[in-house]
């Protein structure tokens, strides 16, 4: 009798994203995991946009609303790093309402264009303003549009690009040791 093998279980992880873009880019680590052979599953979840508080509120209540929260391993959200001094200001503030709300922040700096712009090879210690990330970006990605797709992604990064541009973003590098990879 041949014995079965028993398959690991993914480990699963709650990803709140601000919008379509973001949900790209989750999209996008999630295949890279899953080329590196990792039992991780990102369960990603967009959100309506707006500021960092709305988006950490929308990632609360649809983690509330998740039937099986119970079994993430961690529980986060993106965030663009360009808004919270500005939700701040306005007296909202995304970092203690996700505390409370037990999500992790995993900041994009200064945001998403801004990060892909660095995963670009020769660009990973490029540090845009928020203003012009996106001009930058097009600049080096002439076809770029917003809301990038997951096939999009994966047909201009690997994952080595995402791994050399963590090296000189925390952010980054904390998302990715989350993840696993």
């Amino acid at each position: 009798m041949q014995r079965r093998r028993l398959v690991e279980p993914r480990r699963a992880i709650f990803v709140g994203a601000e919008g379509d873009s973001e949900r790209a880019f989750a999209g996008f680590l999630q295949r890279c995991c899953d080329e590196a052979g990792l039992h991780v599953h990102l369960d990603i979840r967009p959100g309506t946009g707006g500021d960092s508080v709305s988006v950490v509120e929308e990632a609360r209540r649809r983690l509330e609303r998740h039937p099986a929260r119970r079994e993430f391993k961690h529980t986060l959200v993106l965030l663009d790093r360009d808004r919270v001094n500005q939700d701040r200001a306005a007296g909202r503030d995304a970092p203690a309402l996700a505390a409370r709300s037990h999500l992790e922040i995993a900041y994009q700096e200064p945001n998403l264009e801004g990060l892909l712009l660095r995963l670009h090879e020769g660009h990973a210690q490029r540090r845009a303003a928020a203003t012009s990330a996106e001009r930058e970006l097009r600049q080096v990605w002439p076809e770029y549009r917003k809301p990038p797709t997951v096939d999009q992604l994966r047909q201009r990064f690997v994952v080595s690009d995402v791994r050399r541009a963590a090296q000189y973003d925390q952010e980054l590098r904390k998302l990715l040791n989350i993840i696993g990879l």
